[in-house]
């Protein structure tokens, strides 16, 4: 229940505004630095699989059902600097694909890559929902700062009613 009124207001916005770019990109870059590049060969701990699995449950939990979203596990080279995650969407087509961070290039316990990954995703398919809404490219902080925000808060009320 409490996630579906943080949802509500996230989606009460101004749906009749004129619509934003219609190919933009978003990405996560989080207060920790958890991106290392390594060369390391091991098996992902959060595959392809599980990443669509995410996909699919916060693409409907968000009401992106109308949204063609691909999901891929790339590399830190394949992501901008910094991030552990990126979007990219065009309005008209109503397709997005989103990337995440391959484990192996993570500087977190293999315990807290799931969480942090499932947060990417959230966090992602968020700015995807805002992506109709007037921006202002000059001014990007205040709407990534809600973004954090909002992902966390979903991703804690998610946990809070597992337990």
């Amino acid at each position: 229940m409490r996630a579906f009124v943080v949802l509500a207001c996230l989606m009460s916005g101004p749906l009749g505004m004129p619509a934003g770019p219609s190919d933009t990109t978003a990405s996560r870059i989080p207060d920790r630095t958890p991106v290392v590049p390594s060369n390391r060969q091991e098996l992902p701990v959060v595959g392809e699989g599980q990443l669509k699995i995410w996909i699919e449950k916060w693409q409907t939990r968000l009401g992106l059902q109308s949204w063609v979203i691909e999901g891929k596990v790339v590399r830190t080279w394949d992501l901008p600097q910094g991030a552990v995650a990126n979007i990219h969407w065009s309005l008209p087509k109503q397709k997005a694909t989103l990337r995440v961070l391959s484990s192996v290039d993570y500087n977190l316990s293999k315990s807290e890559i799931p969480r942090d990954t499932e947060l990417s995703v959230i966090h992602e398919l968020i700015h995807l929902s805002m992506a109709r809404l007037p921006l202002d490219p000059n001014h990007t902080e205040t709407e990534e700062d809600t973004v954090k925000k909002i992902s966390t808060a979903l991703l804690n009320l998610e946990s809070a009613d597992q337990q």
